[in-house]
C-alpha cells in the first residue's frame, strides 16, 4: 500500500522545525538509502542543503545536488535514493488549508517541479533563514515571502507553457557556462546574434527580472552553497564567487537577506 505523510512528516532525521500558521519548515537529514513510493498530505518544497538525492515520480527522475529546489504538490507519489553520502534538505510545507484561506490554488502544477530560477531559489533560502529566528515579525515575514514565492513559481509555470525563441535554450546554456567569469548582455547577444535591447526585453517578459538580476542571483545560490558547505573561508568564497572582496560580498547579503555571511553560516550551522 502506497504511503501518506501527515504533516510535518518526513523520512529521516529532523534537526529542526518549525510551524507558522499552517506553514511547516523542517531542516531534515536525509537517513535513507531508499525511501519507496509515498505521497505528502500538503504540497512542499525540498531545498537540498547539502549532499545528493534522486527523486522519482511517476513521469520523470531528478537528480539533485546541493542547492537544487523541488517542488511537490499534494497528489504526487514519488520515491527518494540517496548516495552513500551525508545529505540535508529543507521542506517548506504549504497546509492547504492556508492556501484556501488566501485563494490561492495550485492545480496547475502536476506532480514534481524542478526549479532552476535562482530568484526563486533565493526566495526559498530567505524562508529557511526565517524559520531559524525568533522575533515578533517573521511569521509575517515568512507569509509574505512565501506568497511571492508561489506567485513567482505560478508565473514560470504559466510562462514555461508560453512558446519561446529558439534561441532561449542556448541563452540559458551560455549564462551557466559562464558563470565562473564575468559575463554580459552586450557579449551574449554577440554570440546569439540578437540586438541586445530585444534580448533585454525577451529576457524580462520569461524571468520577470532583468539579465543582470538573474545572474547576481545566481552569484548569490553559489556563494550560499560554499557558506554551508564550509570548505573555504568567507574570502576565498567571495574570490571564487567573483565578488569584488568579502566586503562586497557581505554588503551584497545584507541587502539581499538582512543577514552577513558570517551569520549566515552560524544560522544554517
Amino acid at each position: 500500500m502506497l504511503k501518506q505523510l501527515r504533516e510535518g512528516q518526513y523520512f529521516g532525521v529532523i534537526n529542526h522545525q518549525s510551524s507558522f500558521n499552517g506553514i511547516n519548515i523542517t531542516d531534515t537529514e536525509y537517513t535513507h538509502e531508499y525511501v519507496d513510493w509515498h505521497r505528502h498530505e500538503n504540497p512542499y518544497f525540498t531545498f537540498l542543503l547539502q549532499g545528493k538525492l534522486i527523486e522519482e515520480n511517476k513521469k520523470e527522475s531528478y537528480t539533485l545536488s546541493q542547492g537544487s529546489l523541488l517542488f511537490h504538490n499534494w497528489q504526487d507519489y514519488h520515491r527518494n535514493i540517496k548516495p552513500p553520502e551525508f545529505t540535508r534538505g529543507a521542506h517548506i510545507e504549504i497546509n492547504r488549508s492556508w492556501l484556501a484561506k488566501i485563494d490561492i490554488s495550485l492545480d496547475e502544477i502536476e506532480g514534481s517541479l524542478k526549479i532552476n530560477n535562482p530568484i526563486i531559489k533565493n526566495l526559498a533560502f530567505q524562508i529557511l533563514l526565517e524559520s531559524k529566528s525568533a522575533d515578533n515579525y517573521n511569521q509575517a515575514s515568512i507569509e509574505l515571502l512565501l506568497l511571492e514565492l508561489l506567485s513567482t513559481v505560478r508565473q514560470s509555470t504559466v510562462n514555461k507553457s508560453k512558446e519561446k525563441p529558439k534561441w532561449f535554450k542556448r541563452l540559458g546554456e551560455l549564462i551557466y557556462e559562464n558563470h565562473d567569469s564575468k559575463i554580459s548582455i552586450k557579449s551574449i547577444s554577440s554570440e546569439l546574434g540578437i540586438h541586445p535591447v530585444h534580448l533585454s526585453r525577451t529576457f524580462h517578459k520569461h524571468y520577470r527580472a532583468s539579465f543582470g538580476q538573474y545572474c547576481r542571483e545566481i552569484r548569490l545560490n553559489r556563494a550560499i552553497n560554499y557558506i554551508i558547505l564550509k570548505k573555504h573561508n568567507l574570502t576565498d568564497i567571495a574570490y571564487l564567487t567573483h565578488y569584488y572582496d568579502q566586503s562586497h560580498m557581505t554588503d551584497t547579503f545584507k541587502k539581499r537577506f538582512k543577514t552577513t555571511p558570517k551569520e549566515l553560516s552560524r544560522t544554517i550551522g
